[in-house]
């Protein structure tokens, strides 16, 4: 029972020491942390690496960490994590070929839906107000003495 928990001791060890090593200005510890909103953590490809609890994103974070105290920035550190999992790895894609639809159709749906509301709204108003009153309420018509009598009894 002990021989297992001694290597799991040590690859959490491993884990924690780059970051008990690499203490980051408060200027750099922001930036890591806008860094870490900005990628996807590729073991789910579900949560930004900020909100994921999972051994890749904490590797993640200590490679940031590593690398703003490296002195690289963060087009370089995002460059190379697209490098490496490709344009999936991005919170949010760039605004180009393909992507750039992310960013216009909806929009171009917004647009659409109102101008189908505008239309089914004036095709179920009346054209116009009716000129004269039905035959049942017409004074004289052979139903309004009927409708006269069982109204009023």
């Amino acid at each position: 029972m002990k021989d297992r928990r001694i290597p799991i001791l040590i690859v959490s060890w491993l884990f924690t020491l780059p970051l008990l090593g690499a203490q980051l200005s408060p200027q750099l510890e922001s930036e890591a942390k806008e860094i870490e909103t900005m990628l996807i953590a590729p073991c789910c490809w579900t949560q930004p690496v900020s909100e994921h609890y999972s051994a890749a994103a904490d590797q993640i974070r200590t490679e940031v960490r590593q690398m703003l105290a490296s002195g690289m920035t963060r087009d370089q550190i995002l460059q190379k994590y697209v490098a490496e999992y490709g344009q999936r790895i991005l919170s949010k894609p760039p605004a180009r070929g393909f992507n750039s639809l992310v960013y216009f159709l909806p929009v171009l749906f917004l647009i659409a839906g109102a101008g189908v509301a505008v239309l089914v709204v004036r095709r179920l108003r009346p054209a116009s107000a009716p000129t004269e009153p039905p035959a049942a309420q017409q004074p004289g018509s052979k139903y309004s003495s009927q409708l006269d009598k069982e109204m009023w009894g």
